[in-house]
């Protein structure tokens, strides 16, 4: 099996995302990818749209999320940890959807 990228940022990666959702598809294709993950920040907005391309252009999606989970209150660590979560199975992204939307409506930091 080929290279697959499981940590790509896309441009709707609010803070540090550049890359074309059409364009990292097309890359993957090019490459022989037989499959592609996104994880963009905090978010799934290119979901669907990356969801459909791939599967269109025949490399197969895996969607993710790079999340920022914060030390507990009274924690000797200041900053966040960094956790990338991949979604394995439908009951998986809406796992992920449940906490991404619980970090929303919570304050996320």
């Amino acid at each position: 099996m080929s290279y697959v990228h499981l940590r790509i940022h896309t441009e709707y990666s609010i803070v540090d995302g550049s890359l074309r959702v059409d364009d990292a598809v097309a890359a993957a294709r090019a490459d022989g990818q037989g499959a592609l993950a996104i994880t963009d920040l905090n978010n799934l907005f290119a979901g669907v749209r990356f969801y459909k391309a791939a599967r269109d252009a025949g490399v197969k999606p895996i969607l993710g999320c790079d999340v920022r989970v914060a030390a507990p209150e009274g924690g000797a660590q200041d900053a966040p940890t960094g956790l990338l979560l991949l979604v394995t199975d439908r009951q998986g992204y809406l796992n992920l959807c449940e906490l991404l939307s619980r970090a929303w409506l919570h304050g996320q930091r």
